[in-house]
């Protein structure tokens, strides 16, 4: 009697969901940080009192309105949990973000791919990058009901999977779905379209032509809803403070100084928040640490965070400029894609710091450059003996 050999397990998809593992660990070990912050009665009162009364319908309606802000599904997210919760907001709203968390996370891990140990070895580092990230920090540490940077970096993510996926029908239905949900969460929802774009752009075909052109085509139904049917605004000047070269200006003071012209500071932040990104300088527009090495006084921490930042931005810079003619010759790779796709991003995200430079609204830049680099190292590891040389190589280069 004859028995047909044991197929051997398939390693690729092992050293696969082992980086899953990793990813839950991460997000269940700073979830258990995460639940112990406050719901915070300064930002959230508000939103509370909005949405006590009311249908999810009414809420989300009441939304669709002309000002600086339109954000209809962030508080019908709101609503939701809110409802649910009954009353115990402290699990609720924080366990929901811990899931948020969680989601991101696995999201992120996707995205690269992971099919070796040497790509596995990487994976604690992304991690580490990616919840490290000063543009990240404001999305797990302000104390909101419903942390929309959070939601919105989600989004992102998936956006990114999906693009990288096998085409299907339900693809293309679900990345229209997320530009939908995302544009209407909050403003930089809409950079769903970039990536989207780029993506396909760089050989990324999980969509079809046709859901690239839907995506497009909500984006100018927005444009054109918001600012012409319901004669929709910018963030003016006397919105909130913000920074400024080495200090904070009140309302009243960016009136007396850009009243007339405001231009000159939008374009300050534009090129803060690129900057922010690169270098991690400024950090909501203020120049602190070009402040402290002025004084001779830097914080240690401040000190890190842009030795680590300009390194990982030196890292990219590096890379693309070594492999640009073989990317010419036969194509893109991965670690090539996610370049084009940081780039574009980090460009379109700025555009939103317009009114004020904030380092939360900068995320999906920061986690972009987060898997550029990690891209590269699995690249670099892979490409240069396995396991061992995926250790040495981050070392080498980020130390």
């Amino acid at each position: 009697m004859s028995s047909r050999p044991a197929t051997a397990p398939d390693s690729g998809t092992r050293w696969r969901w082992s980086a899953f593992a990793l990813a839950v660990i991460a997000a269940g070990l700073t979830g258990l940080f995460l639940l112990r912050i406050p719901v915070q009665l300064s930002d959230s009162f508000t939103e509370f009192t909005t949405v006590y009364k009311g249908s999810l319908w009414e809420v989300v309606r009441a939304e669709f309105q002309g000002g600086p802000y339109m954000r209809p599904l962030r508080r019908g997210l709101i609503k939701l949990v809110y409802d649910l919760s009954r009353g115990q907001f402290q699990p609720w709203f924080r366990g929901f973000q811990v899931a948020q968390l969680l989601v991101l996370l696995c999201l992120v891990v996707g995205a690269l791919r992971v099919r070796t140990a040497a790509a596995l070895a990487v994976v604690p580092l992304t991690l580490a990058m990616v919840l490290g990230a000063h543009t990240f920090a404001g999305a797990i540490l302000e104390g909101l009901p419903i942390n929309h940077f959070l939601t919105i970096l989600i989004c992102c993510a998936l956006t990114v999977n999906l693009l990288q996926a096998r085409p299907s029908r339900l693809n293309d239905v679900l990345v229209v779905a997320v530009m939908v949900f995302a544009m209407l969460t909050i403003e930089s929802g809409l950079l769903i379209v970039a990536i989207v774009v780029l993506g396909w752009m760089v050989g990324m075909r999980g969509v079809s032509r046709g859901a690239v052109g839907a995506v497009v085509a909500c984006a100018v139904a927005y444009m054109a809803g918001r600012f012409l049917l319901l004669s929709g605004t910018t963030p003016g000047l006397d919105e909130r403070s913000a920074g400024f070269g080495f200090r904070v200006l009140s309302t009243g003071e960016l009136t007396a100084r850009f009243g007339n012209n405001p231009l000159p500071f939008y374009l300050y932040n534009v090129v803060s928040a690129i900057s922010c990104v690169l270098f991690a300088e400024p950090r909501g527009g203020v120049w602190s640490f070009v402040q402290g090495v002025l004084t001779g006084h830097v914080a240690p921490w401040r000190l890190v965070n842009v030795a680590s930042s300009a390194a990982t931005t030196a890292l990219v810079v590096w890379f693309a400029s070594v492999r640009a003619r073989a990317w010419r010759q036969q194509g893109l790779t991965p670690a090539g894609q996610f370049i084009v796709l940081w780039v574009g991003v980090t460009l379109a995200n700025a555009v939103f710091a317009f009114a004020y430079e904030k380092d939360a609204i900068l995320g999906p830049a920061g986690m972009f450059q987060a898997l550029a680099a990690s891209a590269i190292l699995i690249e670099l590891s892979e490409s240069s003996g396995g396991l061992g040389a995926a250790w040495r190589v981050p070392v080498a280069l980020l130390a």
